[in-house]
């Protein structure tokens, strides 16, 4: 009996945490659908159809998994998680467009809106109301390609992928930019890890994480070394608890759509996980861990 609980210990510690860890919210660009599925089986647990869908980039659920956002183009919305009944939209102004929807740690909520002349960054309370505003020059003029996906990072600025000046800049909410990274390509994401480095993933396939500081590509991974699959256009990527990054492959401006939608990546590139194929998920550009 002790041999076979000693047995089952090691089982359980020694099981790579992506197979029993998550459940996936996905959403994105060309689907009109926000979905919670099971990472291990792919099963949909709960499927919302986006009203007056338009594009959608960003949904992220809250802590306590009772309400969602998400952004919607033209508008930014908040719904019961898991009726999906509406309780605020927010719409913004006619040329404007909403990309970034996502809950701050204290529960509010950061909005990221593409405009001209000047980019807006919202912080909204938990009603929709306004609670901080910061406007800031882009350097490019058409507002669908300034950006999709920014965060707050732990300095209390924004950190904004653009994707028209292929460079990463730091915003303060004075709406100053206090850093600006080059790195001559299309950034649709920002993560900041935890030692402050950024992880990033852009179109063309490509996943770099960067030290912000000195400017340096610490790892690059690209067609050229990674292994189990072809990377198009990289949306949303975050760094999973095992040390493996988790990408969404955006596919709607490739004739390949062969590609997985998701990848699991570990650390020496090798393509460890996909989504399985569904013809029910067309595209993927927005994907967020949800712990069980």
């Amino acid at each position: 009996m002790r041999n076979a609980l000693r047995f089952f210990l090691l089982l359980f510690f020694f099981i790579p945490i992506s197979l029993y860890a998550q459940k996936l919210l996905i959403a994105g660009c060309n689907f009109n659908k926000i979905m919670l599925i099971d990472k291990a089986t792919g099963e949909k647990e709960w499927v919302f159809d986006i009203p007056n869908y338009s594009e959608c980039n960003c949904a992220s659920l809250s802590k306590n998994k009772k309400t969602l956002v998400y952004s919607n183009k033209r508008e930014v919305c908040l719904v019961a998680f898991k009726s999906g009944e509406l309780i605020w939209d927010f719409k913004v102004d006619k040329g404007q467009e909403a990309h970034t929807a996502r809950f701050l740690p204290n529960g509010n909520i950061l909005v990221g809106i593409c405009a001209s002349p000047k980019a807006r960054i919202l912080e909204l309370g938990k009603n929709g109301k306004i609670l901080k505003e910061t406007n800031f020059e882009t350097g490019v003029e058409n507002p669908h390609g300034q950006f999709r996906q920014i965060i707050k990072n732990k300095k209390g600025n924004y950190v904004v992928p653009l994707i028209g000046r292929g460079a990463v800049v730091e915003v303060n909410p004075k709406g100053e930019i206090v850093r600006e990274v080059k790195l001559n390509a299309p950034v649709f994401s920002v993560k900041e890890l935890k030692n402050g480095n950024w992880l990033l993933s852009c179109d063309g396939g490509r996943i770099f994480i960067v030290n912000p500081n000195t400017e340096e590509k610490l790892r690059v991974i690209d067609n050229s070394n990674i292994d189990g699959a072809k990377m198009l256009f990289m949306t949303e990527a975050q760094m999973l608890k095992n040390g493996n990054i988790l990408a969404s492959n955006w596919n709607g401006h490739s004739k390949d759509k062969s590609q997985p939608k998701l990848m699991e990546i570990d650390k020496n590139n090798r393509v460890v996980w996909v989504l399985k194929d569904d013809s029910d998920i067309p595209n993927i550009s927005a994907v967020t861990v949800v712990e069980r």
